[in-house]
């Protein structure tokens, strides 16, 4: 894709509905090219805007041509932090734009005709699908950039995942109903009625490894099952309740999460009345056969926090392979540095849906 002339940017600044903050924006883009000012100038700029900016796309053409070689790990991190905000902001319009159809391409004489007349949900629909192409151009080179410590290797993991998600793509959602059993185990999707199992099992014991710490508060519980069944019905994560077959005894909860066609994460955790007796290998399984049989996608992934050692030697003992180690920064649901060895695995499904 040929970089935005500085035609169209001239013509697209003009337009009415564009806010002062993306022209001042556009400015420090033009002061950095001059040296008068730094890309955490820009950061600082970036964060404080909430909309799908057209000034973006002026920002990805300058990381990809000015801001690769760095010797400094603030410089690089700086870099990389810009990238996810800016990958975060276009994610929340992911759901608005995933299943529209993008127009013909126009010529930028075309495009200049159409930015006479061109209203505020035009422009930003044209703006979501040629910040698409780009982040997609830069896939590779994004792959490429060498982290400096852990904490850049979480950043530059997260931005990854946010491209592979938004990325096109054919996603397998399972039916409302569909059940999967073991001879001792049975999995359902998750279900807004819910709520008891994760508040009575989800202890603090339960949630020292993972990525919230309780799901004490009924707000909490009702958000996640909300957003649970949301990306379910989008085909990006399955999260599955699992209860012994013979009893009706709840044992746990598995999950696969962010799933898409390069990647699937798989979580999962039991009961502390359940442990011991083998049910974190057998969900671990049903995880791995769920994937391999069904879900379209190039390695699964499992990310476990050094300290849980439990947790390490069952996914080495399934074929895991350690890839990294990596930080992850604090959440609003987990306000802690978190220490983290990913493993993975790759996929055996046959007749993988092409990128």
């Amino acid at each position: 894709m040929k970089p935005i002339s500085s035609q169209i940017q001239e013509s697209l600044w003009k337009l009415s509905f564009i806010e002062e903050t993306e022209r001042e924006l556009a400015a420090t883009l033009e002061a950095v090219g001059r040296g008068e000012t730094t890309w955490s100038t820009v950061l600082a700029q970036l964060e404080t805007l909430d909309v799908l900016s057209v000034v973006y796309l002026r920002l990805i053409q300058d990381l990809r041509t000015h801001f690769v070689a760095v010797a400094v790990p603030i410089e690089r991190e700086v870099q990389l932090r810009l990238w996810l905000v800016l990958l975060q902001k276009m994610g929340r319009y992911w759901n608005t734009y995933r299943l529209v159809e993008r127009e013909p391409r126009q010529t930028e004489e075309e495009w200049l005709e159409t930015l006479v007349h061109a209203d505020q949900a035009t422009v930003e629909q044209w703006t979501w699908f040629q910040l698409l192409q780009l982040i997609l151009e830069a896939r590779a080179e994004l792959e490429e950039l060498e982290p400096m410590n852990f904490i850049q290797a979480g950043i530059k993991q997260e931005i990854l995942l946010i491209i592979g998600m938004v990325e096109p793509q054919k996603r397998l959602v399972f039916d409302e109903e569909h059940q999967w059993q073991t001879e001792h185990l049975w999995f359902r999707k998750i279900q807004p009625t819910d709520g008891s199992y994760l508040q009575q099992y989800f202890t603090p014991n339960i949630g020292r490894y993972l990525s919230i710490d309780s799901f004490a508060h009924p707000a909490i519980v009702a958000a996640y099952i909300q957003q649970s069944q949301v990306e379910m019905k989008q085909g990006t994560c399955l999260v599955l309740l699992v209860f012994e077959r013979d009893s009706q005894a709840f044992v746990g909860c598995l999950t696969l999460n962010d799933i898409h066609q390069y990647s699937v994460e798989i979580g999962l955790w039991v009961s502390e009345n359940q442990q011991g007796i083998g049910y974190g290998t057998a969900l671990l399984k049903q995880a791995i056969a769920i994937i391999e049989r069904s879900i379209p996608t190039q390695q699964i992934i499992y990310t476990v926090e050094k300290e849980n050692q439990r947790s390490i030697a069952l996914c080495e003992k399934w074929g895991f392979q350690l890839e990294e180690e990596l930080i992850l920064e604090p959440t609003p649901l987990k306000n802690k540095y978190r220490a983290m060895l990913r493993y993975v695995r790759g996929a055996k499904l046959q007749g993988l849906m092409t990128r």
